[in-house]
């Protein structure tokens, strides 16, 4: 029943349960006051589970809810304070389109909310203020959750509770190494020994278990033993140096691996990493899956993360107490050794990232790198060198420079060895000031040079043989795509030429690239037409072309067998003029396209004639867009897509009916179809989960659907023909058996609902019964708004607070926000008692919160019982009279 985000918790989370309990009173969920909760603690100890969890079990209490992970560490990336702010407010708001000024955000959209807010890994009070983030702007009940190691910080900020959880006792750190060492809750009986003196050593931190765990995964006796003797010789307290003996198990390449990512890549995407490392002969496909295994690092969300106290002992290892930087990772290292003649081993100096903040007040010598000849990661954010660049290390792999001044590359500069040039931001117009003799980078296999808006044109490829990944997004100025890619034809699989405005023809020689499996043209304004050889790009999966010129679409395209992806929003050219006559090849036949599964069509003037058929064919399709279309009536058979589970339908402001529904349909979308009468019937309709329905002016039919009891969710605002009785059999068999919410037209609630009020609340005793126990109780809530046609920034909310037990508990109804009318509507959402744990004598109250945007006109309350009539299930007349109602003042 939640809308919020489930964080992901570590797979063998032992001892949380516990420490979760000691949360659960420090939240003082009775107060409405703001309260700051710290949790604080050494590296390692589980502060960001324990938070997590916590996140996860105490969401649903709260109108907003947001986890800013490793806060610190984010304040000090470029743009990070500013993604730390706009994370902020579109967790709370629900939205992800919103331009605002923070401190307004703050003074104004949090000042109402009872919001859940966690700042992981806090380091010190200027952070907090650098993102303008004041935690006393949030609402009456709102509980910000920190962590960090500082305890004297947690109590400037307030924090009236501070937790600090312990090591894990015996039994726990047992059972966390057994998981970790042998899959099991307890070790062998042959290693019982060797597990109990491993967590003797281990102190009881979490961390060290898992990693020092993992590390011994599959060992052999032999191999616990030496690594228990090698544990004897390190000071009880030295954390870092007891899970650096996981990192001295690693080969010498691992090694390596590890401490590249903990100095360079930590939150960088997998795939843009491998690509470096493998660059670097370093193996990563084997090297990563090793450090995965080890905990070492995880891969979410395919972005590499490493735990702080590793990344810190992995930079540790780089900047070794003799002064020899392996990688210069601290941007005060990197300046004392570019600024000095002579540094002992900047000569093994293998890496190096600076940032400036001001590029006209420092300005650095090209010449400072020449004492770094095995440099081979540079990773430079707006900094301006001068000089020549004919000593610079010349076995770069990795050249990441943000915002570099250049025009074109120094023809001077050798980058013969590189693999990934991201080069975004930059002032660039070409490459190359030379394009018929530029360099010949045989190993580059990745530029991104998007949001260089003065380039005019890409470089000559037959000097790039080995290309694989071209990204110029945002590139306004780019005219050219130099004819040479099709020596790329081999090679090249990603190409992202999005918003490049001034593009108006590619090149025929870019349809031979047979491995290019994403082709990305959306937003190329001036592009009107592709080549007919489109078709014979047979590796092509994904391919993109939304809002451009296009007026012809190649015939050849139904010979894309393995693409799985088309859109083509916005693009009205490839209809507009075509006669009904020639729907049958707009934009091409669709029947051969077997691994098509998302198809968008929306917004490109298409009429009832011009839908494209044999649409039905398409028996892999999952998601058809066709939104802001011109149809009245469609007759297409969409039940023939027996794939189908999401179709979009909005704002086709002239359509009056359609023909069927799919079976497999999970969400049907018809927002603002205004001249729909009627909908397929809905009845077969059995995997439908949401229904989108709101400003259906002249919808006066819905069939079936009030046999569909198990939808989550369903808006019919302003549907206001439908009949009011067939709207109440849908609230009936409805509110029994699903879970979420109905939005309806409406002000009077229905005669068989059992308790009615005129506030926002309900108090009452629960009702002894014979042989039926309740299953859940349904509310529903008349409300209207002043604002008219707009979203609010939040879903509803219910509160039961159960007084006999003490106990209060806030749900959100698996739905999103409110679009608010002027017109009075009613919100339904039904809650499982499993939820709630309501028993017999129990006195509860039952509040429902909007938010200050909509008025409240009324609450009902039926509760629902085992074995009872599920069309209707009455509570009869005798048993309501043992309910005490009163109004909640």
């Amino acid at each position: 029943m939640l809308s919020v985000s489930y964080l992901p918790l570590p797979t063998y989370a032992v001892g949380v349960r516990s420490r979760l309990h000691r949360m659960n009173e420090l939240m003082c969920f009775g107060s409405d006051d703001v309260q700051v909760i710290g949790i604080s603690g050494m590296g390692g100890i589980g502060k960001t589970t324990l938070a997590k969890a916590a996140f996860n079990k105490f969401s649903d209490r709260f109108e907003g809810t947001s986890f800013l992970e490793n806060f610190g560490d984010c304040c000090k990336k470029p743009e990070g304070k500013v993604h730390l702010q706009r994370k902020l407010l579109s967790d709370i708001s629900r939205r992800d389109d919103i331009l605002f000024n923070m401190e307004d955000a703050m003074e104004k959209r949090f000042r109402n909310k009872r919001v859940l807010v966690v700042i992981d890994d806090l380091e010190d009070l200027t952070q907090l203020n650098s993102v303008a983030i004041d935690l006393s702007c949030f609402g009456p009940g709102s509980r910000i959750i920190v962590t960090s190691r500082n305890t004297h910080l947690l109590w400037q900020l307030g924090a009236k509770n501070i937790y600090s959880p312990k090591e894990l006792d015996y039994g726990e750190s047992l059972e966390l190494l057994s998981w970790h060492a042998f899959r099991a809750s307890e070790p062998p009986e042959a290693f019982l020994q060797l597990s109990e003196k491993l967590v003797e050593y281990c102190g009881g931190l979490p961390l060290a278990m898992e990693v020092l765990g993992a590390s011994l995964f599959k060992r052999s006796i032999s191999e616990w033993e030496t690594t228990l003797q090698r544990l004897k010789n390190i000071p009880e307290d030295n954390i870092q140096a007891k899970l650096k003996i996981s990192f001295d198990g690693l080969s010498q390449v691992q090694k390596d691996i590890f401490l590249d990512l903990s100095c360079f890549f930590i939150g960088m995407e997998k795939d843009y990493v491998s690509c470096i490392l493998d660059g670097c002969k370093l193996y990563p496909e084997i090297g990563l899956s090793v450090l995965k295994e080890r905990c070492l690092i995880t891969v979410r969300d395919n972005k590499i993360v490493m735990h702080n106290l590793l990344r810190d002992m992995g930079r540790d290892i780089s900047r070794n107490k003799c002064g020899k930087w392996s990688r210069l990772w601290d941007p005060d290292d990197a300046r004392y050794v570019l600024a000095n003649d002579y540094v002992n081993g900047t000569g093994a100096t293998k890496g190096l990232t600076l940032k400036v903040e001001d590029p006209a007040t420092e300005i650095l010598e090209v010449k400072a790198f020449s004492k770094l000849p095995g440099l081979k990661l540079l990773q430079l954010s707006n900094v301006s060198l001068s000089g020549s660049y004919a000593h610079f290390p010349k076995d770069l792999r990795w050249l990441y420079w943000l915002g570099c001044p250049w025009d074109s590359v120094p023809i001077n500069l050798h980058l013969r060895n590189l693999v990934v040039m991201d080069m975004q931001y930059s002032n660039l117009k070409r490459l190359w000031d030379n394009q018929e003799q530029p360099q010949f980078l045989e190993h580059l296999k990745h530029i991104n040079l998007s949001h260089s808006v003065h380039l005019t044109e890409t470089p000559n490829f037959s000097y790039l043989p080995n290309l694989e990944k071209l990204v110029l997004v945002n590139c306004k100025s780019l005219v050219l795509v130099h004819k040479s890619i099709g020596t790329l034809h081999k090679k090249l699989v990603h190409l992202n030429l999005k918003g490049c405005t001034e593009l108006g023809d590619l090149p025929s020689e870019l349809y031979t690239l047979k491995a290019l499996e994403t082709l990305i043209l959306s937003g190329c304004t001036k592009l009107e037409r592709l080549d007919d050889a489109l078709g014979a790009m047979e590796s092509l999966r994904v391919l993109k072309a939304d809002y451009t010129a296009l007026s012809l679409f190649p015939s050849s395209g139904d010979q894309l067998k393995n693409l799985e992806e088309l859109s083509l929003d916005g693009c009205k050219g490839l209809w507009k003029g075509k006669s009904p006559l020639a729907a049958v090849s707009l934009p091409f036949s669709f029947n051969r396209l077997g691994c098509l599964k998302t198809l968008s069509l929306g917004f490109c003037g298409l009429s009832d004639e011009l839908v494209p058929v044999n649409l039905w064919s398409m028996s892999c399709l999952e998601e058809l867009d066709l939104r802001g279309n011109n149809f009245r009536n469609l007759k297409t058979d969409f039940a023939g897509l027996l794939s189908l589970l999401v179709l979009k339908l909005d704002s086709c402001f002239e359509l009056q009916s359609m023909f069927s529904l799919p079976k497999t349909l999970r969400s049907f979308y018809a927002n603002d179809c205004i001249m729909l009468e009627r909908t397929p019937d809905l009845s077969e309709c059995v995997a439908l989960q949401a229904l989108y329905l709101t400003n259906c002016l002249s919808l006066v039919e819905t069939p079936g659907l009030d046999k569909l009891k198990r939808v989550g969710v369903i808006h019919m605002e302003m549907c206001k023909r439908i009949p009011h009785t067939y709207i109440e059999r849908i609230m009936q068999g409805w509110a029994v058996n699903a879970n979420g919410g109905i939005f309806i037209p409406g002000c009077s609630l229905p005669d068989w609902v059992s308790f009615k009020n005129e506030t926002n609340s309900i108090s009452f005793t629960v009702p002894e019964t014979r042989e039926l126990d309740p299953v859940g109780f349904t509310v529903w809530t008349p409300y209207m708004s002043q604002q008219n046609n707009q979203m609010s920034e939040y879903s509803p909310k219910i509160t039961l607070k159960n007084q006999t037990k003490g106990t209060v508990w806030s749900r959100k109804p698996a739905t999103d926000q409110i679009r608010m009318y002027h017109e009075r509507h009613i919100w339904q959402g039904h809650f499982l008692n499993e939820d709630f744990n309501l028993e017999t004598g129990g006195q509860i109250e039952v509040a429902v919160d909007f938010g200050d945007q909509l008025t409240i006109l009324g609450t009902g309350l039926r509760l629902a019982y085992n074995g009872h009539d599920q069309s209707v299930a009455r509570v009869s007349h005798e048993k309501k009279s043992k309910f005490h109602l009163r109004s909640r003042l």
